[in-house]
């Protein structure tokens, strides 16, 4: 039978050949990238503004999972229709709760830094990185750095965001050499 199957792709292949079916399929999506979801919001709000917000995205992705269209270009090793789609939904949720819920934002962060995301966003340099990001980065920038580091392709990115994949990836490049430079590590050799 060979290897156990695991990533995205390997999970939409067992569902759409019927392998596995739309629960059992769900929870692993949801071991997958639950982490990382949660990790979108514990960035940008209070922990448990997180995962209630955590919590609306898996909401709306299992009624859609329910539905799913299993289409030729999703199946592809590169695609990642269902991280793109709970990109999209992260996005749009959190726009939702920010226009609810304007004026509070920016006294929370000491509450977030206690629950330590970098389990799932493991390609940050520990907390104190992630305390910068949320200093100096914009809520754009913001979105690219943790969206980039998911694995969210550049061009859904940008889709999402209504910006050019070259912004992405100049956005994602500046911000990375700005959190150097915070950090004390932007000073290159020789110099």
């Amino acid at each position: 039978m060979g290897q156990p199957k695991t990533g995205e792709q390997s999970i939409l292949i067992a569902r759409a050949m019927g392998e596995i079916g739309a629960q059992q399929s769900f929870e692993r999506l949801f071991a997958l990238y639950g982490g990382i979801v949660r990790a979108w919001f514990a960035m940008r709000v209070s922990a448990a503004d997180a995962d209630d917000l955590a919590q609306d995205v898996w909401t709306i992705f299992f009624d859609r999972w329910q539905k799913w269209r299993f289409e030729r270009e999703t199946m592809t090793a590169d695609a990642k229709p269902v991280l793109s789609f709970l990109f999209r939904t992260a996005h749009f949720v959190l726009r939702a709760h920010r226009r609810q819920r304007q004026h509070d934002e920016i006294d929370e962060s000491h509450a977030d830094a206690r629950h330590d995301p970098a389990e799932a966003m493991q390609r940050l340099e520990a907390g104190r990185l992630l305390d910068s990001a949320r200093r100096i980065c914009s809520n754009e920038e913001l979105e690219v750095l943790m969206a980039k580091l998911a694995g969210v392709p550049a061009r859904e990115i940008a889709n999402v965001l209504k910006i050019t994949e070259a912004v992405v990836d100049h956005s994602f490049r500046n911000t990375i050499a700005r959190l150097r430079d915070a950090a004390g590590m932007g000073k290159r050799h020789g110099q």
